[in-house]
């Protein structure tokens, strides 16, 4: 089973990524200990109570999930690790967030992104298949892609969270017959 994308688990995910991959929770003062992410436990103060057991909750079933480890510090203190699967986890929400910038005015300038990926990969390819459909780039072919808007950074970090960037072309062209159609497609 999955992690809900909005549940306590997934954030607490989120912002392990968001500091150094760990963090230090004192289990005998919440209040207390180097606590990265601040923001992040106030969800577990209900009417100024500190809810001990949701967290634990959730700390556990990320744990089974093999998404964070433990340490035990000592004093009452653990440190929360998040594993290479939990970051990767945290990314894909991240894929997820990933819009493209319609707001400037087109530059006349085409991003044609191909791919071959082997089947050692098909997760990355249907990843990658799925993130092009859902931000509306036009399908050529079924590994050829293109759309009018600017998007290397967005290819590059999904390619480079699936690991197939090297499977992966981008180019920019200025011209290709047929362009006019396309320009209806994007409203352009």
């Amino acid at each position: 089973m999955g992690l809900r994308r909005d549940s306590n688990s997934a954030k607490m995910l989120q912002a392990l990524t968001v500091g150094a991959g760990f963090m230090v929770l004192s289990l005998v003062s919440p209040r207390g200990g180097a606590i990265v992410a601040q923001e992040f436990f106030k969800s577990y103060f209900r009417r100024k109570v500190f809810e001990r057991n949701r967290l634990l909750r959730d700390v556990k079933n990320l744990q089974s999930k093999e998404l964070i480890r433990l340490e035990e510090l000592g004093d009452g203190k653990v440190k929360i690790l998040i594993t290479d699967k939990g970051k990767k986890k945290a990314l894909t929400y991240k894929i997820e967030d990933i819009k493209l910038d319609r707001s400037r005015k087109w530059d006349r300038k085409w991003r044609l992104i191909i791919f071959d990926i082997p089947e050692s990969h098909k997760d990355g390819r249907n990843a990658l298949r799925e993130k092009l459909n859902s931000l509306r780039f036009y399908t050529l072919q079924k590994s050829v892609y293109i759309t009018p808007f600017p998007c290397e950074d967005e290819i590059n970090f999904i390619t480079t969270v699936f690991d197939v960037q090297k499977y992966v072309l981008m180019m920019t062209v200025s011209y290709f017959e047929g362009g006019e159609k396309l320009r209806k497609y994007f409203s352009i």
